[in-house]
């Protein structure tokens, strides 16, 4: 069975060495748990909505909508006005299945989680440089009005709510590697950070979702295949895995099981150019840990440069607070 040592263990074996931080879903669990919103919504598994994303084998809104717009056009061209009115009322109920499946996961206000944010404002302090797979609010309310962190979008112009663009060449160290539910493509394909109006960030986002009809940018993909194929496909994203695949120093892994459907990831990091990996494994059994071993290893070896990686045990963090 593999050693864990203490997350203060890892800390201490790294000290005066750059570290990067690497979220996963784990990180977000003391306040809910979700696979994908899709999941989250009313939607009923036999009716056409629902069936419809089963058929493109995706759980990605924008590319649901997008084909029922596109079929909409089709219809009207062909002078069939009420199928091409019910493909755009589908969309805009999938709009609002959208938002009402993010009310449903996620906190409305930074407010009902600042009791936690002593302990998880200490944790981030080991870091230098994050990453994040998740595409909830979370790690960007704890870092908001905190000296230290930024995101690329410090060039950016305020105008409608939004600030950007993300410039590559601005001062950023947080990475969005999946998106965020706050960020959304402008009519050019830059990405654009959604700012926070009189009644919350939840709020706006989904004003921005119903009422301009803009969706945020996140990947939801199934497999780690589709994954990277939606992160090609976006500057940003890109910009931000090419900055893993640069890593350097020590890289922690909080809130994350090395799941397959996340193979670039892994890849890109044994790939890069960093010392140590100390991966975090929440309550770890022998099962639990022979498994993520087994998973790591796979990865070490396609790597070819043999990066050595151990294991600290994730509550040990305290990432939340007792």
């Amino acid at each position: 069975m593999p050693v864990v040592n203490t997350f203060q263990e890892a800390i201490d074996a790294t000290s005066n060495k750059d570290r990067s931080l690497l979220i996963g879903n784990g990180f977000s669990s003391q306040y809910f748990t979700y696979r994908t919103l899709l999941e989250k919504t009313d939607l009923d598994e036999d009716e056409p909505l629902r069936r419809l994303f089963d058929s493109f084998g995706t759980v990605d809104f924008e590319a649901v909508i997008r084909a029922l717009e596109e079929a909409a056009q089709v219809e009207d061209a062909y002078e069939n006005e009420a199928q091409a009115n019910q493909f755009r009322s589908d969309a805009d109920r999938l709009r609002e299945q959208l938002v009402g499946a993010i009310r449903t996961i996620h906190p409305a206000h930074r407010e009902d989680i600042e009791p936690h944010f002593e302990s998880s404002r200490a944790f981030l302090k080991n870091f230098a440089t994050y990453f994040t797979l998740n595409y909830d609010l979370l790690l960007y309310w704890i870092q908001l009005d905190t000296k230290g962190y930024t995101d690329g979008f410090g060039l950016g112009i305020e105008a409608g709510g939004f600030r950007g663009p993300f410039k590559p060449g601005a001062y950023c160290n947080t990475y969005n590697l999946h998106g965020g539910l706050h960020l959304f493509l402008d009519e050019i394909g830059d990405v654009q950070k959604r700012l926070m109006g009189h009644t919350g960030i939840i709020d706006a986002i989904a004003q921005s979702i119903t009422q301009q009809k803009r969706l945020p940018l996140y990947v939801a993909e199934g497999t780690w295949q589709a994954k990277l194929k939606k992160i090609n496909s976006i500057a940003y994203l890109r910009h931000c895995l090419d900055k893993l695949r640069a890593s350097g120093g020590n890289v922690f892994i909080c809130g994350h099981s090395a799941a397959e459907n996340d193979s670039h990831i892994y890849t890109s990091l044994f790939s890069s150019n960093i010392e140590h990996l100390y991966f975090g494994v929440y309550k770890p059994s022998e099962d639990r840990l022979k498994g993520i071993d087994s998973e790591l290893a796979k990865y070490q070896k396609l790597g070819a440069k043999g990066i050595p990686y151990s294991f600290y045990d994730a509550e040990s963090a305290n990432v939340w607070g007792a």
